[in-house]
């Protein structure tokens, strides 16, 4: 009897053991589940301060102090290119290429590149600008614009003939018209009577004398291509390919007399 006694309270023992570890560990869990759930949700609600539009930004406005601004924004809803405040400088007096609602962050996908200044501004060291007409014929009915790149020919009178030669190759459009190589889409596109290039002084001599000269023609080119394949020029004379005539051979040279013989004497006279 006793036995049994002492057999049943090993077993309740057991189960208030087995209970109490059952509850702990079942809290522990919960406390864990709660403290995780919590860091998640704070880590949600923590915010950064981001540059954001204080006002609608169109295309082509300039980004400065008067239309951004900082804004705290939850940490999870900041894109990955969005801009904190000690990197403002980097947009700060950059045109918009896309637009900005008010309260949007500001994103470098947003603003364009360059940071134009002026025409001056795009041209690199040792470079000059310079302006040349064109027609719309050189302009392919508006589809030459800012940063493509043109190989110039120059059609001038030879004496009786007129002949075309390469002028200039890989020259560098800067502008057309109004318009900057600046990535900011012109917001309305008109035609232009000149487009402007970034050159070598050496070029930009050549070409002010050539257009008192001449006429200049445009080729656009691809920006890769760089092989020289003007090497020769063109006259009315190779204007098209003639098939030509074999000349005639030249006769054969008439046959030499000789110098030497034999002397024939007839009658103590020579003949």
């Amino acid at each position: 009897m006793k036995s049994n006694n002492k057999t049943t309270i090993i077993l309740l023992v057991c189960a208030a053991v087995a209970g109490a570890t059952g509850w702990y560990l079942s809290k522990n869990y919960i406390n864990q589940e709660i403290k995780t759930y919590k860091s998640g949700f704070d880590a949600e609600r923590e915010t950064v301060p981001v540059v954001v539009a204080s006002k609608d930004l169109a295309v082509g406005d300039v980004v400065s102090t008067a239309n951004a601004s900082v804004r705290q924004i939850p940490k999870i809803f900041v894109p990955a290119d969005g801009l904190s405040p000690n990197r403002f400088s980097t947009i700060e007096g950059r045109q918009v290429v896309h637009a900005v609602k008010k309260g949007n962050p500001i994103l470098t996908i947003n603003v364009s590149q360059v940071k134009v200044a002026g025409l001056a501004s795009l041209l690199k060291d040792g470079e000059r600008a310079i302006s040349i007409p064109v027609s719309s014929l050189d302009t392919f009915s508006g589809f030459l614009g800012p940063g493509d790149f043109i190989d110039l020919m120059i059609t001038v009178q030879d004496g009786d003939l007129k002949r075309t030669v390469p002028l200039a190759q890989d020259l560098r459009v800067i502008a057309t018209g109004t318009d900057l190589d600046d990535g900011v889409p012109e917001k309305q596109k008109g035609r232009y009577g000149e487009i402007t290039l970034g050159v070598s002084p050496l070029i930009a001599t050549r070409l002010i004398h050539a257009q008192t000269v001449g006429e200049i023609t445009v080729l656009l080119r691809k920006p890769e291509d760089g092989n020289d394949r003007f090497n020769d020029y063109v006259t009315i004379d190779n204007l098209v390919d003639v098939p030509q005539a074999p000349k005639p051979e030249p006769p054969p040279p008439a046959p030499k007399k000789s110098e030497w013989g034999f002397e024939l004497i007839k009658g103590g006279k020579r003949s």
